[in-house]
């Protein structure tokens, strides 16, 4: 499957809206993303998002955001 190429802002929109689709809280979210210097054997060029979680504990974040972001590493390129 060909990978849409965007920028790290239109990624972190998608990433974001679909925590809330998920129905997760507003104080969860992407907030950057990992560029890998060389594409994965997969042909993706990102590594992760990292995910913020303001007001609660790290490990209280959201278990659907590994399932997120793997999804969208498998539909997604960075561009540049």
């Amino acid at each position: 499957m060909e990978r849409k190429l965007v920028t790290e802002n239109e990624l972190l929109v998608f990433l974001n809206s679909e925590l809330k689709k998920a129905g997760h809280p507003e104080d969860c979210h992407f907030d950057y993303l990992v560029r890998l210097k060389l594409d994965d054997r997969t042909g993706c060029n990102w590594a992760y998002a990292n995910m913020k979680c303001d007001g609660i504990p790290e490990n209280a974040c959201p278990p659907h955001a590994e399932k997120i972001v793997a999804e969208a590493r498998a539909q997604f390129n960075l561009r540049g």
